[in-house]
């Protein structure tokens, strides 16, 4: 029986991916170069040794890739310096405020930095509603490994068969799958892949989508 629900956050609760993409596009133009969506599709939902792989191999060495990450990192914090606006996804708020009616423990699982989960999350007002936050300042391993979700778990003192998570990347996806918690993809940029769509237990087009099937869900 279901008794924990996570949720990732990037891309499933909060519209940021767009945001990393145009952080990126400023980044690369700082050496003279384009980082097409073609190139961000692709590393949507890869883990950051693969994704990483992905930017050298596009660049071709033109363009040192720690310096990169780090001009995305700093358009980024100008962004968030400047006010920038960061939306709920469709349904986002409404699906975690519902488990939390329902007497649930809610938790949070990212791969993003402590600093700025807290930071859009207080942003949104939303952090309060979450008996757990993981990020990845917690773990050695980032998704789609399954630490993330494994730690989170022993957070919340139950085993992982007990959570059920709802994921947008496939890296998050397989990394709640591997972890052995009943998993929920909602694709936001990236379809999931064979391993996703033949382990994941739903695969939702919203949030918005998920009440009809919540006794099966949670039973």
């Amino acid at each position: 029986m279901i008794t924990r629900v996570i949720f990732d956050m990037d891309g499933l609760l909060l519209d940021t991916e767009m945001i990393y993409f145009i952080c990126y596009q400023r980044a690369a133009k700082k050496f003279g170069k384009e980082f097409t969506f073609e190139l961000f599709e692709s590393c949507v939902g890869m883990s950051p040794a693969d994704s990483k792989r992905i930017i050298e191999h596009y660049f071709q060495g033109q363009v040192p890739i720690q310096e990169l990450y780090q001009h995305t990192y700093n358009e980024f914090e100008r962004y968030l310096q400047g006010g920038g606006e960061i939306n709920f996804r469709p349904g986002a708020a409404e699906a975690v405020e519902y488990f939390v009616r329902r007497g649930m423990l809610v938790a949070l699982a990212s791969s993003n930095i402590r600093r700025w989960v807290d930071y859009m999350l207080e942003k949104k007002d939303v952090k309060k509603q979450f008996s757990v936050i993981t990020t990845a300042d917690d773990v050695s391993k980032t998704k789609p490994d399954p630490e993330v979700y494994l730690t989170t778990a022993a957070r919340l003192q139950v085993q992982p068969g007990a959570c059920l998570v709802f994921e947008d990347s496939i890296a998050g996806a397989t990394a709640a799958i591997t972890a052995g918690m009943r998993t929920c993809m909602v694709p936001q940029i990236k379809q999931p892949d064979t391993f996703v769509r033949e382990h994941a237990f739903k695969i939702y087009s919203s949030l918005q989508d998920i009440y009809p099937d919540m006794d099966e869900l949670l039973g």
